[in-house]
C-alpha cells in the first residue's frame, strides 16, 4: 500500500512506550528541537469534519434527516489519526543531516519514555 500523505506519517505505540501518550512524546521531541515532528489537525477523518458532523450548518437547505457522522463510527481511522505524528518530505541532499537529526531526537526519546512519564 503506497500511502497518500504528503508528509512522512509515522504510527506512534503507546503499549510500546509504557502507554506514553502521544502529546507527550511530541512535546518531547519539540524540546530536543525537532519542531516540525507535527500532529495532523486538518488531515482527521472526514467524520470529524464540520461538514460531515453539521452539514446544515454549511448548506442551509440539506434534509434534517441527513445522516450525522459522529466521533466514534468509524473507530479505525480514528484510532491511526489519534497515534499518528508525521514529517515534512525532505528531498534535498542538504536535508540529509536534518532528517539524520530528526531520527535520533525521536529514537532518543523512545529509549528514554520511562523518563517522561
Amino acid at each position: 500500500m503506497i500511502p497518500s500523505w504528503y508528509g512522512l506519517a509515522l504510527t506512534c505505540r503507546p503499549d510500546e512506550l509504557g502507554d506514553l501518550l502521544i502529546e507527550r512524546f511530541h512535546q518531547a521531541l519539540a524540546a530536543e528541537g525537532a519542531t516540525e515532528f507535527n500532529r495532523p489537525g486538518s488531515t482527521c477523518p472526514m467524520n470529524q469534519l464540520p461538514l460531515y458532523q453539521h452539514p446544515t450548518m454549511l448548506f442551509p437547505g440539506h434534509p434534517h434527516s441527513h445522516r450525522r457522522y459522529e466521533r466514534g463510527d468509524f473507530p479505525v481511522a480514528e484510532h491511526a489519526h489519534a497515534h499518528t505524528i508525521k514529517l515534512p518530505v525532505w528531498h534535498r541532499e542538504q536535508d540529509l543531516e536534518v532528517a539524520e537529526q530528526y531520527v535520533r531526537a525521536a529514537v532518543k526519546i523512545s529509549d528514554h519514555h520511562k523518563e517522561l512519564q
